[in-house]
């Protein structure tokens, strides 16, 4: 008996002791345009390749330390709506023909399964045809049929409405589960535009109902971007009419919990500034977006110091470029630098081109060098970059960043397994209770082993707006108590935020 028990401690401990580790994806293969392919894995001396694509719009791919895994476009010259999947041979996984998609620049996104190391979801999204309107996964075992794949699940529809062109994941704090990201362009019966989020957890128990926040300003238009700043805890949505808004993102809870407005559409005709592409610096202290200029017909490439005390007028002009030159997307690389692709309009259609259309623009991709320098230290260097065999269209990669980690220091940042019990709170770190009190109409705020001595108490409501704040004064011994009263709170889910100068706790309460 004794043996027995020795042998089920030592079980135990193990249980304990261990981590949870999950296949490591990668940011360094990029499939796009026609044929073109970088495998980044050494940033410094990036390999240039050929796929067996050709598409004019958004593509993703994923990968692992073993290469590229698979591969997607939304878009070809034969039919708008088809999805194709390639595997990593570079053959179509034949069950994919007719996945459900849109047709545009950020339609799809592959994301992996948090319970199954051999399955990966792909999300695509219908912004303009009616036949594939709203958001779609399928979801493909890469490792299947001799590791060439199989699609088990195709179209599996999460809803129908018009998309905003702008679908983004990105990982959970915990390390292992994602959140996806989606906007509502609008609702197709009354075509209303509206600024409403849809946010999806995706776990080892499959896809939630979405989280809805109508928070930001309103777009007009089905086609932008959203895009992760890469910690995660802050996006940016631009438009095609002119919106320029950064949000900030609880990788916790899923909520975004403020917003920043850069630049508004303006109230009606002419929209004078297209914005088709977006991209934080590494460091994320700079955005650059691409500024298609209407009134003379210019691509202009701008940096806003995020840094500034008032972002919009840190606005700088880098560089511009006269169309036929069609910069239409920037992505940041594993190597740091942001590229850009540009379309030859000499040769808009047919696509692919002919053999012979290689040219200056679309056999090279734009390049700045040092993107979290301030202004013309960024080095911006036009078609510098050479593809190769491959040629660029209207996009790159839609892919989200596969090396993100949990967001250590925060609530959620560890997951434990088999006999493992919830932490108590002395040895789980900074922690906070908060919960609400119907009877009395308080809410009832708790807080141990903080570190900070002095911060900031905020509720926010589901449009990211402030409801309530006040000074954090933390006791001896890294205690915090307080209460807010819920009398002038519409019924609700609301955020509580605690924020010191050494953590940033965050929870859910609603008032009903």
């Amino acid at each position: 008996m004794r043996l027995k028990l020795i042998l089920t401690s030592l079980f135990v401990s193990v249980l304990l002791s261990t981590k949870i580790t999950y296949c490591q994806y990668t940011n360094n293969y990029w499939v796009f345009g026609d044929s073109a392919f970088i495998d980044w894995t050494n940033p410094g001396n990036p390999i240039i390749g050929s796929a067996a694509f050709h598409y004019r719009n958004g593509s993703s791919c994923i990968g692992d330390s073993t290469g590229l895994l698979l591969y997607a476009g939304l878009y070809d010259n034969n039919a708008a709506t088809d999805c194709y999947i390639w595997n990593k041979y570079g053959n179509r996984i034949g069950d994919s023909i007719r996945t459900k998609g849109g047709a545009w620049y950020h339609a799809s996104q592959f994301v992996p399964d948090p319970g199954n190391d051999s399955i990966i979801y792909l999300f695509t999204i219908g912004v303009t045809s009616v036949e594939h309107y709203g958001l779609y996964y399928s979801r493909i075992n890469y490792k299947a049929n001799n590791d060439s794949g199989v699609v088990i699940q195709k179209n599996v529809q999460l809803n129908n409405f018009p998309a905003f062109d702008a679908l983004m994941a990105v990982r959970h704090g915990n390390g292992r589960d994602w959140w996806l990201i989606t906007q509502r362009w609008y609702a197709p019966s009354a075509q209303i535009p509206t600024n409403e989020f849809r946010i999806y957890l995706i776990s080892p128990s499959g896809v939630s109902m979405p989280f809805i926040q109508n928070v930001g300003n309103i777009h007009t238009t089905g086609l932008g971007q959203l895009v992760l700043s890469n910690d995660g805890n802050q996006f940016v949505n631009i438009s095609m009419r002119g919106l320029i808004e950064l949000y900030n993102f609880d990788r916790c809870s899923g909520v975004i919990t403020s917003t920043t407005p850069v630049e508004q559409e303006p109230p009606g005709l002419p929209f004078i500034h297209l914005y088709p592409s977006c991209a934080f610096s590494k460091d994320d202290s700079k955005l650059y977006i691409i500024d298609l200029d209407q009134s003379n017909t210019t691509y202009y490439f701008v940096q806003y110091d995020l840094l500034s005390a008032n972002i919009t007028q840190s606005k700088i002009t880098v560089d511009s470029m006269i169309a036929p030159q069609a910069s239409w997307k920037m992505k940041l690389a594993p190597d740091g630098k942001i590229y850009i692709a540009a379309f030859d309009e000499n040769y808009s259609w047919p696509y692919p081109d002919t053999i012979t259309a290689y040219t200056t623009i679309n056999n090279n991709l734009s390049v700045i060098n040092y993107p979290d320098s301030l202004g013309a230290a960024c080095d911006f260097q036009p078609f510098s970059f050479n593809l190769g065999a491959g040629r660029t269209y209207y996009g790159l990669p839609n892919n989200p960043d596969y090396e993100l980690g949990a967001w250590v220091g925060s609530p959620c940042d560890t997951l434990s397994v088999g006999l493992s019990p919830n932490p108590t709170p002395e040895a789980r770190g900074a922690w906070m209770q908060a919960w609400s009190n119907h009877e009395w109409n308080m809410i009832h705020v708790n807080a141990a082993q903080l570190k900070g001595k002095k911060g900031m108490l905020r509720l926010f409501d589901m449009e990211g707006r402030i409801v309530f704040e006040k000074p954090a004064e933390v006791i001896a011994g890294g205690y915090y108590t307080t209460e807010i009263n819920m009398e002038n709170l519409a019924s609700g889910v609301y955020v509580v935020n605690l924020v010191t100068e050494q953590e940033k706790i965050s929870g859910k309460v609603g008032k009903y």
